[in-house]
């Protein structure tokens, strides 16, 4: 089954090159555009902070914590200006998402619960 994926950048560059790295998975439907001014950002988080805890899951504790929020993560997000769409398979889901996290990415913390 296919998973779909959006993630945010603070460049386009940055948004280019893992789309560029995510093609030596299996990936379709990838597409990077401009994030429309009126876009909500809230739920997003970085990946950044984020650790593999081996078990396939990401743990994001000290990312989304309230305090954090307020003095880093929901701050920064009005410099996300590009987002990266793209579908694959969950068996590479984990992969993929460390591309995007060694590319600076944020994403909906809705798909890390």
């Amino acid at each position: 089954m296919a998973k779909f994926v959006q993630a945010y950048f603070k460049t386009e560059n940055n948004a280019e090159s893992a789309k560029t790295d995510l093609q030596k998975l299996n990936v379709n439907q990838e597409m990077v555009e401009a994030i429309p001014e009126d876009t909500d950002l809230t739920p997003i988080v970085p990946l950044a902070g984020s650790t593999n805890s081996g078990g396939g899951t990401f743990n994001f504790t000290e990312v989304i914590s309230p305090k954090h929020d307020q003095n880093g993560a929901l701050s920064d997000k009005r410099h996300l200006t590009h987002v990266l769409h793209f579908t694959i398979k969950e068996e590479e889901y984990e992969r993929a998402l460390k591309i995007v996290k060694d590319h600076e990415g944020h994403m909906k913390r809705t798909d890390f619960e």
